[in-house]
């Protein structure tokens, strides 16, 4: 999955080059507002989608290009802030490496070093896609501009290597990198000086980065602890849940994969798609729970049932107790024993 906060000002640039975002998205089965909540998460493999479909709709050959030239790091949010206040760019490569995936599930980053000169490596994983040119290109100048707001406007790499062949036309890539740029390599990779690595960020705040680094750390602490694969079936599930019984071919879409491939993917791991259902029903609601904010009512809405009822007699079969039982032992400060349960 991919922060939706990843792809701040998409649709914005989707119409500014002449296209239609509401009849790309509905190439996807998606709605626009999905798009306009910093919050949500969408499979890597569609938004690489919607990037190519963006550059054949668009007629824009460099819409990747141009749509990263255009956006702010920043929109990203927290991942942003520690990068820039690390203290030396080989800090900073270090901790999106640690951090990225909180926001894409899809990407690794790291450096190497080869005599006198270092490679800033980013590397997709595959996507379904024969070459996701687009997002390559638009990853690599987003990684640029942050690079840029570190060290300097003026900042070039020695060599851009980018993992898909070369367009026809690549003036676009040399104005914007402002560096040679060569194609088919087995990964993107920026062609550094060795000791650039330890160029010191001028604006650094230690304070700021201390604060947000922790922010980091916490959120990755509370990541569910399983495969990236299992976890984005978990999220489009639970997505679904608020218009009903999530079925098979809803979440394979959500996840864009078919529902054949999605049954036989859940089979490696063990797991019955109608279990993962009811498991990440009961996450959800343990969850809902301890927000005092929610009424019953509320959540059994939120969790796909049409009356409260038939989700006390759900939540009391998961559990033991029921809803209200719960939240009274959670208030209490009682640890609840339905926290360690899972669903059968």
């Amino acid at each position: 999955m991919i922060s939706v906060a990843a792809m701040s000002g998409l649709l914005e640039a989707i119409s500014a080059a002449g296209a239609s975002p509401d009849r790309i998205l509905r190439t996807f089965a998606l709605e626009t507002s999905v798009l306009t909540n910093a919050d949500r998460f969408i499979p890597c493999s569609m938004f690489a989608r919607i990037l190519e479909e963006a550059a054949r709709a668009t007629g824009d050959d460099c819409f990747g290009l141009h749509f990263g030239e255009r956006f702010n790091p920043k929109n990203i949010g927290s991942l942003v802030y520690v990068v820039l206040n690390s203290p030396t760019v080989a800090v900073a490569d270090a901790q999106v490496a640690r951090y990225l995936k909180l926001y894409n599930q899809a990407a690794n980053v790291s450096f190497t070093v080869e005599g006198q000169l270092a490679f800033l490596r980013y590397v997709l994983a595959d996507l379904g896609i024969e070459a996701p040119r687009q997002q390559n290109e638009y990853s690599m100048v987003i990684r640029l501009n942050t690079i840029r707001m570190m060290v300097g406007s003026q900042w070039t790499p020695i060599e851009v290597q980018l993992a898909h062949e070369a367009p026809g036309n690549i003036s676009e890539h040399q104005r914007i990198f402002g560096a040679p740029v060569l194609f088919g390599f087995s990964s993107n990779n920026f062609v550094i000086e060795r000791e650039f690595l330890e160029r010191q960020v001028p604006a650094a705040d230690q304070r700021l980065y201390r604060i947000m680094k922790r922010y980091l750390e916490r959120i990755l602490e509370e990541m569910p602890q399983e495969d990236g694969e299992l976890s984005s079936v978990r999220r489009a599930i639970a997505e679904s849940l608020r218009d009903g019984e999530p079925s098979l071919s809803r979440v394979a879409k959500k996840v864009a994969m078919s529902p054949r491939s999605l049954q036989r993917q859940l089979q490696e791991y063990g797991m019955k798609f109608k279990r993962l259902v009811n498991d990440t029903r009961r996450q959800c609601a343990l969850s809902y729970l301890k927000d005092r904010k929610n009424s019953l009512t509320e959540i059994a809405f939120l969790l796909g049932y049409s009356e409260a009822s038939a989700f006390n007699r759900a939540f009391k079969r998961w559990t033991g107790l029921t809803p209200s039982g719960y939240r009274y032992q959670a208030a209490s400060g009682i640890a609840p024993a339905a926290d360690s349960k899972s669903d059968q």
